[in-house]
């Protein structure tokens, strides 16, 4: 049998030696990838995106139920306190939209349209509360019938309006669903009043 030159010795030890460098390479605890988790879009974690989703939401139900005595209240008082309460409606909805514009984009497919809805019926909400806000304001406590008039339009209107079911369309998507089954501030969201059962 024909000894091999040294050529292809030289060839194979070559081979061995880059071999064994890869195994040291390799070699140890196998680590992550270094590269962040997407905060949204693909690869978001659904979970923390809807949670976000929810708490842009929640922002303006405090101010919405909190609202104000009116019992024993002059009409001046009355007109204040009522002007104050829909001024700070008007802002927590605000608020509530400029959060969902942070959100950023889905990591689920139909996400970005379902906050697009919700931050449609927060705007008209809003517009609606300041029509009522503008009413109020406008009304004259001194002229007693046309103030109580006014009152009693405006809160006829105010039990008109309904706000966005942000719930309810997170459920359009099985996948968001499930996220929001689990985010905390959707959980929160659920135990309010009006809230829409499951």
């Amino acid at each position: 049998m024909p000894r091999p030159s040294r050529l292809a010795v030289a060839v194979v030890l070559g081979g061995l030696l880059s071999v064994s460098g890869c195994a040291t390479v390799v070699a140890g605890t196998p680590t992550a990838d270094p590269a962040p988790r997407p905060a949204a879009g693909r690869g978001a974690d659904p979970v923390a995106w809807v949670d976000k989703v929810c708490g842009a939401v929640l922002t303006y139900t405090t101010p919405v139920l909190a609202q104000p005595a009116f019992d024993g209240a002059d009409l001046p008082t009355i007109k204040q306190r009522l002007s104050d309460y829909l001024g700070a409606s008007q802002t927590g909805l605000q608020q509530s939209r400029d959060q969902l514009g942070t959100v950023g984009a889905s990591p689920v497919g139909g996400g970005d349209d379902t906050v697009a809805r919700i931050s449609a019926g927060l705007e008209k909400l809003q517009a609606d509360i300041g029509a009522a806000k503008a009413k109020v304001d406008a009304a004259d406590p001194a002229n007693v019938d046309a103030f109580r008039a006014a009152l009693d339009e405006t809160n006829t209107n105010l039990k008109q309006l309904t706000a966005p079911d942000a719930l309810g369309d997170l459920r359009t998507s099985p996948r968001l669903d499930k996220a929001a089954q689990q985010a905390g501030n959707c959980t929160t969201l659920a135990t309010l009043p009006g809230a829409a059962p499951r």
